[in-house]
C-alpha cells in the first residue's frame, strides 16, 4: 500500500511545486518593464490524441530594451505545452496570428535584470491553477491517505478457534460479544469522499464564470450542481466527524452471542452521554441481502431487507454515561451472516442505533453475527415491555403529526416527501433540460429523447409526490367513507365506499428509501372491500410501528367496527 501510494504523492508534490512556481513568477513579473514587441510569427497548434483536443499558442516576437534588440517566444507565465483549459490558447493564438499578419505591435514585459527574459501575458491563469490544485488535492490527498492507512492501520490477529463449529470466528471482528460500529470508517470515508469530490469540482467555478459571464452561455450555470453537491458532502463529513468525536467507539455487547435466528437478539450499548430520561434512542435490527448488480459498463451494490424490527432502547445510568438495553424476538428461517463475503451476493445482519440529541446526533451501524439457534437473551422482560410501550407512544405521536384533523376529516397535506421530491425535481429537471438541449440545439434526437424522457418521468413523479394531498371523511349520513385526491389543491380523483362493504383494514409498503446503510419503508393504510377492491385511508407512514398505530387511529377516527 505504501509503495502504491508513492506515485500519487509524487503527482501531488509536482502539482504543488508547479503552482508555487507560477505564483512566484507572477509576483516577480509585476515588476517587469513594458516594451513594444513586433510579432513575426504567431498562431495556434491543435493536437488530437484520440479522446480530446489540446491547443498550444506559439509566437516569435522581437523587442528593444536599453538600445539592444532581443527575440523571444514565451507567451504566458506557464512554460508548459498545450492545454484545453478554457479558450486561453485559442484566443492568444488568434491574437498573435492577427498581429503577425498586420504588423501590429503588442506589449511585452521584460525582466530588467535579464532582458533576454520576456513575456506577453503576465497575468496568472486562475483556471489552470485550480486545475493543478485538483491534482494536488486528489492525487496528493489520496496518496497521503493510503500512506497513512498503511502506516497506522491496526494489526488484526486472525482467529485460532474452530470455525467449523463456530463459523463467526472466521471474522476477526467477531471474536467476542463486544462489537464495534462502522462509525470511524464512515467518518474517514465521508471525509475522503467529500475531499475528493470538492477537489475534482474545484475548477468548475472558474470555468462557469468564464462561460457564463464572458461567453454569455446561460447553460453553464448547470455546472453549479457539482459544487452544491460538494457543499452537501462537506456538511455530511462534518456531521460524521462531530458524531465520532462526541460518542467515540460505543461498542455493542451482544446477549446472546451470536444473535440467535429462531431465538433472541439482545444486549446493551454504553455511550458517552450523561443519562437523561428525555432522550429517546431507536434500535433497528435488520437481515439484509447485499447484491452486486451489473448493467452494461455500470455496476452498483444494492441492499434489500429480508426482515426488520424496531424498538426503543431502555435507557438507564451506565458506567460511561448511559446504558441502552434492547431485545428482539427473531423468527426462524432467516439466512445467517456470511462471514466471508463474496463479491456478488451475501447476507448480513445490521444493528442500527439512532437518536436526535442536542448537539451531534448519534447514528451508529453495527454488523453483527447471527446464526440459527434457540438461545434466549438475559435482557429482562421489563426492558422489552418498556421499549415496546415507548415505541407505541412515539409511533402514535408521529401519526398524529402526520394526519391533520380538520373537524371530523383526516387530511394528508402536500409536501409529505418534500426533501426527496425537491432533490428529484432538480435531477429530473436537469435531465429533461439536457434532453431538450441535445434535441433542439444539437439535433441529436435519439439521445435527447432518452435523457428528456427519463428526466420528464422523474420530474413528473416527484412533482406528484410533493404536490398531492388526500382528504378522508365519513359522508353526511355516516353510512360511507369519501376520499378526495388533490394535486396542488385541484381535485383529481374521488372514491366512495359504504361502511357495510368494508371487511377489514390492512396496510402495505408503498416505497422505501435508503440512507446511511438503513432502509426506511413507507406504508399506507387501506380498507379491503367486499367486492375485492381497496380504498386508501392513510399514507406516508414511516415504519411498521407507525403503520400499526395509524391503523388503530384511522379505525377509531372513522368509527369502524371491524
Amino acid at each position: 500500500m505504501a509503495l502504491f501510494a508513492l506515485p500519487f504523492i509524487a503527482t501531488g508534490i509536482w502539482a504543488a511545486w508547479s503552482i508555487t512556481n507560477s505564483i512566484l513568477d507572477w509576483q516577480a513579473m509585476q515588476g517587469w518593464q513594458p516594451v513594444q514587441a513586433t510579432v513575426t510569427r504567431g498562431g495556434v497548434d491543435d493536437n488530437w490524441d484520440g479522446e480530446t483536443t489540446t491547443y498550444r499558442a506559439y509566437a516569435d516576437y522581437s523587442y528593444s530594451f536599453n538600445g539592444q534588440r532581443y527575440t523571444a517566444q514565451r507567451i504566458g507565465i506557464e512554460k508548459m505545452g498545450g492545454d484545453n483549459i478554457g479558450d486561453y490558447q485559442q484566443d492568444w493564438g488568434a491574437r498573435l496570428a492577427a498581429a503577425a499578419r498586420s504588423g501590429a505591435s503588442l506589449t511585452a514585459y521584460v525582466d530588467p535584470a535579464d532582458p533576454v527574459q520576456a513575456v506577453l501575458d503576465r497575468e496568472l491563469r486562475w483556471g489552470l491553477v485550480a486545475f493543478k490544485a485538483v491534482f494536488f488535492l486528489v492525487f496528493g490527498g489520496a496518496g497521503a491517505a493510503m500512506l497513512a492507512g498503511a502506516v497506522y492501520s491496526p494489526k488484526i490477529r486472525m482467529p485460532e478457534g474452530d470455525v467449523r463449529e463456530q463459523p463467526w470466528l472466521a471474522n476477526p471482528h467477531w471474536q467476542s460479544a463486544e462489537i464495534l460500529s462502522n462509525s470511524k470508517g464512515s467518518m474517514y470515508f465521508a471525509t475522503f469522499f467529500a475531499f475528493m469530490w470538492n477537489g475534482i469540482s474545484a475548477p468548475l467555478p472558474f470555468v462557469i464564470w468564464h462561460e457564463f459571464v464572458e461567453k454569455k452561455n446561460p447553460a453553464a450555470v448547470i455546472g453549479l450542481l457539482f459544487p452544491l453537491v460538494g457543499i452537501g458532502l462537506a456538511v455530511w463529513a462534518v456531521q460524521r466527524i462531530r458524531e465520532w468525536k462526541r460518542f467515540g467507539h460505543a461498542p455493542v455487547t451482544l446477549d446472546p452471542f451470536p444473535a440467535a435466528i429462531g431465538g433472541q437478539a439482545g444486549g446493551f450499548i454504553d455511550i458517552n452521554l450523561p443519562y437523561d430520561s428525555a432522550h429517546t434512542f431507536f434500535v433497528t435490527l435488520s437481515c439484509i441481502r447485499s447484491v452486486y448488480v451489473r448493467s452494461g459498463k455500470n455496476s452498483s451494490r444494492r441492499e434489500t431487507v429480508n426482515w426488520s424490527a424496531d424498538t426503543v432502547a431502555y435507557a438507564e445510568p451506565g458506567n460511561s454515561g448511559t446504558r441502552l438495553q434492547f431485545r428482539f424476538d427473531v423468527p426462524a428461517g432467516l439466512p445467517p451472516s456470511d462471514v466471508r463475503k463474496s463479491r456478488d451476493d451475501y447476507n448480513l445482519w445490521r444493528l442500527s442505533l439512532r437518536a436526535a440529541l442536542p448537539g451531534a446526533d448519534i447514528d451508529r451501524d453495527y454488523e453483527i453475527p447471527a446464526y440459527p439457534s434457540t438461545r434466549k437473551s438475559h435482557v429482562p422482560d421489563r426492558v422489552v415491555a418498556a421499549g415496546a410501550a415507548e415505541m407505541a407512544r412515539v409511533a402514535e405521536r408521529e401519526v398524529r403529526a402526520d394526519i391533520r384533523l380538520e373537524g371530523e376529516d383526516m387530511f394528508y397535506p402536500m409536501g409529505r416527501h418534500l426533501l426527496s421530491s425537491f432533490i428529484g425535481i432538480l435531477f429530473g429537471g436537469f435531465f429533461a433540460a439536457t434532453g431538450a438541449f441535445l434535441a433542439v440545439a444539437k439535433g441529436e434526437w435519439f439521445g435527447g429523447a432518452i435523457f428528456g424522457g427519463i428526466g420528464s418521468l422523474i420530474l413528473l413523479g416527484c412533482l406528484y409526490a410533493c404536490g398531492n394531498s388526500l382528504r378522508v371523511k365519513r359522508d353526511s349520513l355516516g353510512s360511507g367513507i369519501e376520499t378526495t385526491r388533490c394535486l396542488f389543491g385541484i381535485p383529481v380523483r374521488r372514491r366512495y365506499a359504504a361502511i357495510d362493504d368494508i371487511v377489514a383494514l390492512d396496510r402495505d409498503s408503498t416505497s422505501s428509501t435508503g440512507s446511511g446503510g438503513r432502509q426506511v419503508k413507507y406504508y399506507r393504510v387501506f380498507a379491503r372491500l367486499r367486492n375485492g377492491g381497496e380504498i386508501t385511508l392513510g399514507e406516508s407512514f414511516q415504519g411498521e410501528a407507525a403503520a400499526d398505530a395509524a391503523t388503530i387511529f384511522v379505525k377509531q377516527q372513522l368509527q369502524l367496527r371491524l
